[in-house]
């Protein structure tokens, strides 16, 4: 296990695990021996990348005055090891994602977490995935070694319910994989992972705990990434991080939460289809703070035309704060990040054209804001 800006100091903290699995020995173009059914899972270039820049974001940029940042777990598998030196000049090689490395890593944060009932825990993974249409699986770089595969695979499930006995009573976990289903697990309901974790207990499952758990795929469907890039779901992610999923806590701070950093990743991943994005469980009406903004926030904004016919044709602009922002694509709706607070949006047709669009002044207030521009 690799473990970065680790302090053991009293008081509440926030601990991270990040796992990205890239390199599958097993699958598809790994090398290895090769699984018996692939189901077409080869070898990733995105999530390496991906759980690298959320290394880089929590170890540069996280704030939480109420929950310092008190550890960085890490393991992260790619074709070449990968070294990263932290805020505080510690260097080290990042080891791999095993099961064993796992396992080791994930008793070890729990424990830090187990410390203080005010802690926070955060755990991203991204990689390959498989779900029964309920559970997910999450496959570690040792996937298919075994005659069972997913013994080296975490039940996030079972992982999820283990972190119920933690002492930690505000747990947020990111899941960027996929959730197709392995018909296996559906005829052999024992062919799964592993928590990694003492077992949990539904019976004596801790009270008051909030544990949100955000993934980047629907039940049943794909998470996607371009190639040797960071996934669209984690550059999402970490502009709702950094700008946009965020309450005005107690009137006084721009504070992201679960809830809200939700909405916000869902506002840009929307494809406009009408399908819902970014589903999400067990988020609760009361948020807790993972990140406390130290600028001001910015709104995911989506603006659209009544009658789309003529919006080719037209000018959709907003101002605020005494900037002019610009549709410089025709795209529809048109989405876009915006300051918060007080805006006039227009659309503005050809002289010729037989469309007219009544303007709207709007406050605007994070994480996202629909505006539909009526056409006369």
């Amino acid at each position: 296990m690799t473990t970065f800006r680790l302090d053991e100091s009293a008081g509440p903290g926030t601990h991270v695990f990040i796992v990205g699995v890239g390199a599958y020995p097993h699958l598809l173009g790994g090398g290895g021996k090769q699984v018996t059914n692939a189901m077409g899972m080869g070898q990733l270039t995105s999530p390496p990348l991906s759980a690298l820049e959320i290394l880089k974001w929590t170890d540069g940029e996280l704030n939480n005055p109420y929950a310092p940042l008190k550890s960085l777990e890490v393991l992260i598998s790619q074709p070449f090891p990968l070294s990263f030196t932290d805020k505080q000049g510690h260097t080290a090689t990042i080891d791999g994602a095993t099961y064993q490395n796992f396992e080791d890593a994930a008793l070890a944060w729990y424990t830090r977490l187990s410390s203080d009932p005010d802690n926070v825990a955060v755990f991203y993974f991204c990689g390959h995935g498989l779900g029964d249409g309920l559970n997910s699986q999450l496959l570690l770089v040792d996937y298919g070694r075994s005659s069972r595969p997913l013994r080296h695979a975490i039940n996030f499930a079972g992982f999820r319910l283990a972190m119920t006995a933690c002492k930690s009573t505000r747990q947020l976990f990111l899941l960027d994989a996929c959730r197709v289903v392995d018909p296996t697990m559906l005829l052999d309901p024992f062919n799964m992972g592993d928590s990694g974790l003492p077992p949990g207990n539904v019976l004596t499952m801790g009270k008051n705990i909030a544990n949100p758990v955000i993934y980047a795929a629907r039940n049943g469907e794909q998470a996607f990434g371009p190639p040797a890039a960071v996934s669209y779901f984690t550059q999402a992610l970490m502009v709702g991080l950094s700008s946009c999923g965020v309450y005005h806590a107690k009137g006084s701070r721009w504070s992201v939460s679960p809830m809200q950093l939700n909405e916000a990743i869902a506002a840009q991943l929307d494809d406009f289809t009408g399908k819902p994005q970014c589903p999400s469980d067990g988020l609760v009406g009361t948020p807790f703070e993972i990140h406390v903004l130290t600028k001001a926030p910015e709104v995911v904004v989506h603006v659209s035309l009544t009658n789309p016919a003529g919006q080719a044709s037209a000018s959709i602009r907003a101002l605020c704060s005494g900037k002019v922002f610009q549709r410089n694509k025709p795209d529809h709706p048109w989405r876009t990040f915006l300051p918060m607070g007080d805006c006039n949006v227009e659309a503005v047709f050809p002289a010729a054209s037989a469309y007219k669009a009544v303007p709207r002044s709007i406050s605007l207030t994070p994480p996202w804001q629909e505006i539909e521009l009526e056409v006369l």
